[in-house]
C-alpha cells in the first residue's frame, strides 16, 4: 500500500512489519508519525524493518533532521553518529547505511551546519514578526543555529527588519554559552531576575553568580553583578526571556538538586566556571585546573574529559578517565600527586566530599569545534572512594551515588582510551 499524506497518523494496523519511504519530508514530526505506523506490537512480529529510498537528488533535503529524530543526538553529534555507524542506538536497533550513502549523508549534514545568516534573515522575513519558538518550529532549526559564531535572535530580528539594532554584540554571543542550561531552577531564576527580582538568600546570590560568569565573566562583587543585570534591558532582555522559555521547553530529564546551599543539579550540565561560582569560588574564570579543593565546603571537584588526544593535551596531562560501569568510574590523578600527600589521603579517608564532572571532549563537532565555547560538563554527582593503585599517576576507582545517565555512559562506549607506551589511543 502506497499513499501520500493519507495514512500519516490515526491508522492502527499492528501487523505492519515493513515501512518504505519514497519521498522526502523535512518535518521530523511528520517523519515520526509515518514511521510510527509500523511500531505497533503484534504476535509473530520480531521487529520493524524500515527501508528509506529518499534519493540524494533532492539537494534541499535535511538528513540531519531525520537521523536526529531517530536517535535523539545533538545537531553536531549526529555527524559523529553517522560516521561511526550509530554506536549508541538501543539494543536490537540497527541503522544500516552503506559506504557511498554514508558519504553523501555526511556531506549533507555538514553542509547543514553552515547556514548562511542572510538566508536565516530571509526566512524570518517571510514568516513575519514571529517569536523565537515559532521561528524554530517553522524552520526546523535548532536554537544553536542562531548562536554558533553568531549574534543571536535579537540581531537576526534586526537583520530581517524587525526592531532596532540590539547593540552589545558580545552579549549576544554570550547567550550562546548558556544553551546547555538544563535544570528548571536556573531557568526559572533567570526569568525572575529579568523581571526585577532581587536575590537575597545565599543560594540565590550564587545562582546570580553562575549566570554572571556566563554573561560577563563573573569577576566582581555582588553589587557589580546586580548593576550589570539591572542594565540588561530592551531587545537583549526580551531575547533572553524567550531563550529561557525555549530551553525550558526542551528539558528531557529531571535533575535533582545537590543540597540547600550549592545550586547544582545532579546530571545537569554546567561549565567549569559555573560550578566554581556555585561553590562560592571568587573570580572563577582565572581557575584553570582540572581539580579544585573548596575548603569552605570541604569539597574536591574533579573535571574529567574522556576523549583526549596529543594535539590538545601535553603528554603530562593525558590522564585516563573512563566509566567502568554506570556506577563505577576510573579517574587518574595529576602526575605530581603521591599517595602519601595530604590530598591523596583526603581522597582515601573521605575527609572531603568528591564531586565528579564529566564530558566527552574539550572540543566537539565535525570539525573539532562548536563555536559556542568549550563543551559543558555533566555533573555525575558525589562519589565515594573504592580503591586505588600506583604511585605516580594514581588510578582511583570511585563509586557514584547516582548512576550515570544512559546517554552519557553509552556515548563513551564509542571512545577508546588506552594508554600504550605513555601515549593515548
Amino acid at each position: 500500500m502506497f499513499t501520500v499524506d493519507l495514512f500519516n497518523e490515526g491508522v492502527d494496523v499492528p501487523e505492519i512489519d515493513t515501512v518504505l519511504f519514497l519521498r522526502p519530508t523535512d518535518s521530523a514530526t511528520v517523519f515520526l508519525q509515518q514511521f510510527g505506523r509500523g511500531l505497533r506490537l503484534a504476535d509473530d512480529k520480531p521487529c520493524l524493518t524500515v527501508l528509506d529510498f529518499v534519493g540524494h537528488q533532492y539537494k534541499q533535503f535535511r538528513f540531519d533532521r531525520r537521523y536526529r529524530a531517530l536517535t535523539g543526538a545533538s545537531r553536531t553529534g549526529i555527524a559523529r553518529e553517522i560516521e561511526h555507524g550509530f554506536p549508541t542506538l538501543p539494543a536490537g536497533c540497527v541503522i544500516d547505511v552503506d559506504r557511498d550513502v554514508r558519504r553523501l549523508v555526511l556531506e549533507n549534514v555538514r553542509q547543514a551546519l553552515n547556514l548562511n545568516w542572510r538566508d536565516l534573515a530571509h526566512e524570518l522575513r517571510d514568516l513575519g514578526d514571529v517569536d523565537l519558538p515559532t521561528f524554530l518550529r517553522e524552520t526546523g532549526l535548532d536554537v544553536e543555529d542562531l548562536y554558533r559564531d553568531r549574534q543571536g535572535w535579537a540581531s537576526l530580528r534586526h537583520a530581517a527588519g524587525f526592531g532596532a539594532a540590539p547593540g552589545d554584540k558580545a552579549l549576544g554571543r554570550a547567550f550562546g554559552r548558556m544553551l546547555h542550561i538544563d535544570d528548571v531552577e536556573r531557568l526559572t531564576f533567570l526569568t525572575e531576575l529579568l523581571a526585577g527580582r532581587v536575590p537575597e538568600s545565599p543560594r540565590e546570590l550564587r545562582l546570580m553568580a553562575m549566570l554572571d560568569v556566563m554573561l560577563w565573566g563573573g569577576t566582581g562583587p555582588v553589587s557589580e553583578m546586580a548593576a550589570r543585570f539591572a542594565r540588561l534591558t530592551g531587545a537583549r532582555a526580551a531575547e533572553l526571556r524567550e531563550l529561557a522559555g525555549v530551553l525550558r521547553s526542551g528539558l528531557r530529564h529531571v535533575a535533582p538538586p545537590l543540597d540547600a546551599v550549592v545550586p547544582l543539579h545532579v546530571h545537569a550540565r554546567h561549565s567549569k566556571n559555573e560550578v566554581l561560582a556555585a561553590f562560592g569560588v571568587d573570580k572563577p574564570v582565572h581557575k584553570r585546573e582540572g581539580v579544585r579543593y573548596v575548603q569552605a565546603h570541604q569539597a574536591d571537584l574533579f573535571f574529567a574529559t574522556i576523549d583526549k588526544s596529543e594535539g590538545r593535551y601535553s603528554p603530562t596531562t593525558l590522564y585516563l578517565n573512563r566509566a567502568i560501569s554506570e556506577e563505577l568510574f576510573l579517574w587518574e590523578s595529576q602526575s605530581m600527586l603521591r599517595s602519601s600527600t595530604p590530598t591523596a589521603r583526603r581522597y582515601v579517608t573521605g575527609d572531603s566530599t568528591v564531586h565528579l564532572y564529566v564530558r566527552r571532549s574539550k572540543r566537539e563537532g565535525p570539525r573539532g569545534r562548536e563555536g559556542l565555547g568549550a563543551p559543558p560538563f555533566t555533573y555525575a554527582g558525589p562519589v565515594q572512594y573504592v580503591s586505588h593503585e600506583g604511585e605516580r599517576l594514581i588510578r582511583f576507582v570511585w563509586r557514584l551515588k547516582h548512576a550515570l545517565p544512559p546517554e552519557v555512559f553509552h556515548e563513551q562506549l564509542s571512545i577508546s582510551v588506552d594508554r600504550v607506551g605513555g601515549q593515548s589511543r
